[in-house]
């Protein structure tokens, strides 16, 4: 009987805590394949294994063409998933909840053509990957990172064209 109350009251004081913030390798681990069909389950890992250990993350995808993890931190990451593709991911997390949801992840599509400029497309998603139709209520900082996250594309392509030539 006392094991049983003891059990009951642990279950009770770590379902009271307030839920741990992820980090985004951690939701990058969980994302669906159908977010990046040319991604596997071990190509994300091992994205994250190469970085750790100090080591270019690229990898063969499912296409057969290569894939490179070129940036990941706690709360972002980026991917050139083809010279045509570029995936970047903000994990947010929000001054106030949408549903129940503190955190978000900006999960962001530059999609590279031969003009000078690439078109972005964002989704957002919860943690576990449930995509977030709401109005987000993003504090200006959040907003101007997002911004930041374009426009950085939009410069990181026009180096790549300018040194090509």
């Amino acid at each position: 009987m006392r094991k049983w109350l003891l059990c009951s009251l642990w279950v009770l004081i770590v379902g009271a805590s307030p839920a741990q913030e992820l980090a985004l390798r951690d939701v990058f681990r969980q994302m669906p394949d159908s977010l990046m069909p040319s991604l596997s389950l071990n190509n994300r890992l091992d994205f994250i294994d190469f970085l750790d250990s100090n080591m270019k993350a690229s990898v063969r995808n499912q296409l057969g063409g290569l894939s490179e993890m070129t940036a990941l931190i706690d709360d972002s990451l980026s991917v050139k998933m083809s010279e045509a593709l570029r995936v970047d991911m903000l994990l947010l997390t929000l001054d106030e909840p949408v549903d129940t949801t503190l955190q978000v992840v900006v999960f962001a599509e530059t999609y590279l053509t031969d003009s000078l400029y690439g078109e972005t497309s964002l989704r957002f998603y919860t943690p576990d990957w449930q995509l977030i139709t709401k109005n987000i209520p993003w504090n200006e900082i959040q907003k101007k990172r997002i911004d930041n996250l374009i426009l950085q594309n939009i410069l990181k392509w026009s180096d790549d064209k300018l040194n090509k030539s």
